[in-house]
């Protein structure tokens, strides 16, 4: 048994030796007849045959999932567009049925209101218009191109009155504000046809008469906006000086005659013309600075030929707030040179006061990287020289500080004093530390055109007033405001006491109701 085993054994391992993978493939071979059948059977295949046995269909070359398959109707719109049209010929003959809705009744919801509205227009002169009428004449069109005509005598004569009617007003002192409300009306129904000369006549009497109706000073800027074109130089320098004047604070009248302004610069303005376009600059708070930037190189070389006349005619607002720093340096320079203000006691009021302002504000209120050494000992002479002498006049009480006065003392047993000189200022009810300013609507408010809408009306304090109060803090003062309308509103004294207390307790937080 153990033999067989073993002869069992070796035949295994001579069968798996048989059947183990062999790395010779052997392949059929293709017989040399069976070769040439193929060959005779494709040549009788033509290429179309083969193209159509090969070739995709229409749904295998698809480029999208989502592309419509080719059994869709417009895909086969090709094949009708070469397709003949046949429409059917018109008719030769054409029938209009025309209905005359004009004897039907109107019905009564369609009448005529008035039994005249119910006749034909133009009834008389067999359908012509009557006599007289504009569509009855002759159209001339070169009349209707004709330039307009020049305003009618009766007009200028009415416009001639009013002037002068008005300056006699103001001549004699009459400032009554009712009349000058009426004024103020027949004046807006003539300035449409008032050329620029009367304009500022107009402008300069109720700015001389201190009325302050926004409606009129706005309608007089509208109209110089649409005269400036044709102004004068001259009549362009007056323009500026009564709007700064006046306070009427307009950036798209100022953009206007800047821009004029600047392409005479090089015709026929003088330096005096410069410097009064810079001060409105200044006293309106408003910058046209291409017009400023031309100005100032213009002026550069002229600094140090300005005479007494034109330093004094330069306001200090101007220098701090206009010129650069090289224009500051050169201005002052020539003051110092002509000894500007000095002697004090030779020197008149207005212009002692203008300089010692401008002193105040070099030394409180702006802060110069170097000024020259003649300039710094000018300014301490003109201080020491002012002070030693003290000769500025105090400026009076409104009717509005007055009463403010009496019931602070009266009422709520406060010391008060009326009139404080402090330098060049004078300071108005003044209690140890605090200085209350009372802000008057003609002196301290700009003209805008946002002033009477309403709750939401704005209103701009003047250049002027703001750096009178910054000197007034840079002196350690605490200032406080009140304006003079709110104070007239109020008719009773318990109601002005409460304003005061309120006021001197909490300051600006609570003082418009």
């Amino acid at each position: 048994s153990r033999n067989r085993l073993r002869c069992l054994g070796s035949d295994a391992m001579a069968a798996a030796k048989l059947s183990a993978p062999s790395a010779r493939r052997v392949y059929p071979r293709v017989s040399a007849s069976e070769r040439a059948k193929l060959r005779a059977g494709l040549a009788e295949d033509d290429f179309e045959g083969f193209c159509v046995n090969t070739a995709p269909n229409s749904e295998e070359v698809r480029e999208n999932v989502i592309e419509k398959p080719a059994t869709d109707a417009f895909r086969h719109d090709a094949q009708y567009m070469a397709t003949h049209i046949s429409i059917a010929p018109p008719e030769s003959k054409l029938d209009l049925t025309v209905r005359d809705t004009r004897a039907l009744p109107t019905p009564a919801s369609l009448g005529a209101v008035h039994s005249a509205l119910g006749h034909p227009l133009r009834s008389d002169r067999n359908g012509f218009a009557p006599a007289g009428h504009p569509s009855d004449e002759f159209y001339d069109a070169a009349a209707a191109r004709a330039p307009p005509q020049p305003v009618p005598d009766t007009t200028q004569k009415l416009e001639n009155e009013f002037l002068e009617t008005i300056e006699a007003s103001w001549y004699t002192g009459d400032a009554e504000p009712d009349l000058w409300r009426q004024y103020a009306k027949r004046a807006e129904e003539l300035l449409i046809t008032m050329p620029l000369d009367r304009i500022l006549r107009v402008l300069k009497a109720f700015v001389m008469a201190k009325y302050r109706g926004p409606d009129l000073l706005n309608r007089i800027a509208a109209e110089l906006a649409r005269e400036t074109k044709n102004a004068s130089s001259t009549r362009l320098c007056q323009v500026f000086h009564w709007l700064a004047k006046a306070g009427i604070r307009d950036q798209t009248l100022m953009s206007l005659m800047g821009n004029e302004a600047l392409f005479r610069l090089s015709d026929d303005f003088v330096l005096d013309m410069y410097i009064e376009v810079m001060n409105a600059h200044a006293r309106l708070d408003l910058r046209n600075p291409r017009l400023v930037a031309a100005m100032l190189r213009e002026m550069a070389p002229f600094f140090r030929e300005l005479s007494k006349d034109q330093c004094s005619a330069v306001a200090p607002l101007t220098v701090m707030t206009v010129f650069s720093d090289d224009a500051r340096v050169q201005y002052l320079s020539r003051c110092a040179e002509l000894n500007m203000g000095l002697p004090v006691r030779m020197t008149q009021p207005a212009v002692l006061k203008q300089f010692r302002l401008l002193e105040d504000c070099l030394r409180l209120d702006y802060h110069p990287t170097n000024l020259p050494g003649q300039v710094q000992l000018w300014l301490q002479n003109l201080k020491a020289e002012s002070e030693a002498l003290d000769n500025v006049e105090s400026t009076p009480l409104s009717p509005v500080e007055d009463d403010i006065c009496r019931v602070l003392q009266e009422e709520m047993n406060v010391a008060v004093t009326p009139c404080l000189p402090d330098g060049v200022l004078t300071l108005h009810l003044v209690m140890g530390k605090t200085v209350l300013q009372v802000m008057d609507e003609y002196h301290d408010y700009y003209v805008t055109a946002a002033m009477n809408e309403g709750h939401q009306r704005q209103r701009l304090i003047r250049a002027e007033t703001k750096l009178q109060q910054r000197l007034i803090w840079r002196r350690g003062w605490r200032l406080l405001t009140l304006d003079a309308e709110e104070w007239r509103k109020l008719t009773d004294d318990i109601y002005k006491k409460d304003l005061l207390e309120e006021l001197l307790v909490h300051g600006q937080r609570s003082i418009r109701h």
